[in-house]
C-alpha cells in the first residue's frame, strides 16, 4: 500500500484509482458499457434517427461490451502508467490443462446435464450425433465479440486475481459474479437477448462463474482459457437445442436449465478448486507471485 506522501501532487482520480483500484475498475466497467447501451441509443434516436439500424445496434453492443477491458486498461494506466492488465500466455501445460478440464466441465454443465434432465424420452433418443455437424454451432459475431474477447481480459484477467488474492477463490467468485451479472442489466431491454429473467441469469452465471474461477486457476490466470470457455458457453444453448430437437421436454424449461447449471456448475467448480487447493493458494499470493508480478507491477 502506498504511503500518504506518495499521493501528493496526484489528481483526485489517480489517488482514487491507486487507493481503490478494484472499485475504480468496476465503476468504469459499468460507466463505459451503460453509456453505450443506454445513453448513446437515446441520443441517436433523438438527434439522428436515420443512423438507427441493426448494424448500428450491433456496433453499439460490441463497443459497450469492451467495458471491462477498457476499465482495466484505464485503471492500470492511472495506477501504474502501463497497460499490463492480464496474462496472455502462461505455458503450454497450463493452457492445455485449463482448456481440457474447462471444456469437459462446460460441456457437462451446460449441455450434457441439462439435456439429460430436460428430456422426457429415453436418454438414448437424444441426438448426440448432431454435435458432429458444423451447422449445430451457431457461430456469428457474438461468439467471440459478444463477451469473450471484450470482457474476459477485464473480469478474469484483471479483477479475479486481485479479488482472489484478498478474499480467496470462493468469496472472490461470490463478489465478482453479481457485479458481472448486474453489468448486463441494460441488455435485458434488447429483444431476444436472453430468455432468462435477471434472477435466473444471476444463478446461471454463478454456476458458470465457479467453473471459470476454477479453470482460471488451472490456467494460472492465462486469459485465453477464459475467452475460449466464455465462447463455448455462448454456443452451448445452440448445442442443447440441437440434441433435443423434436424430443418432448419437461415444462418450465428455463427454470430447469437454470437450476441444473447453477447446482452442477457450482459443485463441479468447487470440486475442481478443492482438487487444486495448494495450487490456487499459490496463485492467490498475487503480489509476491513471480508469474504475475511482471504483468501487474504490484509488489508487497
Amino acid at each position: 500500500m502506498e504511503s500518504p506522501e506518495q499521493f501528493v501532487g496526484k489528481s483526485r482520480l489517480v489517488r482514487f484509482a491507486q487507493a481503490k483500484p478494484l472499485t475504480c475498475f468496476f465503476l468504469l466497467s459499468y460507466a463505459w458499457a451503460w453509456t453505450f447501451w443506454l445513453v448513446v441509443p437515446r441520443i441517436t434516436d433523438h438527434f439522428a434517427p436515420k443512423f438507427s439500424s441493426d448494424a448500428f445496434d450491433i456496433s453499439i453492443f460490441i463497443v459497450g461490451a469492451f467495458g471491462p477491458t477498457a476499465a482495466a486498461l484505464i485503471t492500470r494506466w492511472l495506477t501504474h502508467r502501463d497497460l499490463k492488465i492480464c496474462l496472455l500466455w502462461t505455458g503450454w501445460r497450463s493452457l492445455l490443462l485449463g482448456l481440457g478440464v474447462g471444456l469437459a466441465a462446460f460441456f457437462a454443465v451446460t449441455v450434457l446435464a441439462p439435456s439429460l434432465v430436460l428430456v422426457k424420452a429415453p436418454w438414448n433418443a437424444i441426438h448426440w450425433s448432431a454435435l458432429a455437424h458444423w451447422n449445430t454451432y451457431v457461430i456469428n459475431y457474438s461468439t467471440l465479440l459478444g463477451g469473450p474477447v471484450n470482457e474476459e481480459p477485464g473480469w478474469r484477467g484483471f479483477a479475479l486475481p486481485r479479488l482472489q488474492e484478498r478474499y480467496g477463490p470462493i468469496r472472490a467468485t461470490l463478489i465478482l459474479v453479481p457485479l458481472w451479472a448486474g453489468w448486463h442489466l441494460p441488455l435485458f431491454r434488447m429483444q431476444g437477448w436472453s430468455s432468462a429473467s435477471p434472477f435466473q441469469f444471476l444463478l446461471i452465471l454463478l454456476g458458470i462463474g465457479f467453473l471459470l474461477t476454477a479453470t482460471a486457476n488451472l490456467a494460472k490466470f492465462g486469459v485465453l482459457v477464459a475467452i475460449v470457455l466464455h465462447a463455448f458457453f455462448n454456443t452451448s444453448s445452440a448445442m442443447g437445442n440441437a440434441v433435443l430437437q423434436d424430443l418432448p421436454t419437461r415444462p418450465n424449461v428455463m427454470v430447469v436449465y437454470t437450476s441444473v447449471v447453477f447446482v452442477c456448475g457450482t459443485l463441479l467448480g468447487l470440486a475442481i478448486l478443492a482438487a487444486q487447493r495448494n495450487s490456487w493458494e499459490r496463485n492467490s499470493s498475487f503480489r509476491g507471485s513471480t508469474t504475475l508480478e511482471g504483468v501487474t507491477g504490484e509488489k508487497s
